[in-house]
């Protein structure tokens, strides 16, 4: 599991690529918690993530937490499907803001 970072207008936009599991998710963690420190405005977007396991979900309940907390704004963008169920069957499709397009992601932002 790799973890790009690019800043596009001001938004920091994040693309797992891989596998986030139980070996992977601290990595991962790590990338999210690291962004969050110094941006309140965050797109992750996972058209290249294969897989997420429940730890991968932690992260982005945690990152969902502290994002709140300082009245910021976390996006998921451009699911793929099997991912995209994953999020559904936790619940986590309702607490999480959820994109199809990362051009729909940015327009959250204006």
């Amino acid at each position: 599991m790799e973890v790009k970072s690019r800043n596009e207008n001001g938004i920091d936009i994040l693309s797992p690529e891989g596998r986030i599991d139980t070996s992977t998710a601290k990595d991962f963690e790590d990338a999210v918690m690291g962004t969050l420190e110094h941006s309140s405005k965050i797109i992750v977007q996972f058209n290249k993530l294969d897989y997420i396991s429940s730890a991968g979900l932690r992260v982005m309940l945690m990152a969902q937490k502290r994002m709140g907390a300082k009245q910021g704004l976390l996006v998921l963008a451009e699911l793929p499907t099997n991912i995209n169920e994953v999020f559904k069957m936790s619940g986590f499709s309702k607490i999480l803001k959820i994109c199809n397009t990362l051009e729909e992601s940015k327009q959250l932002f204006n």
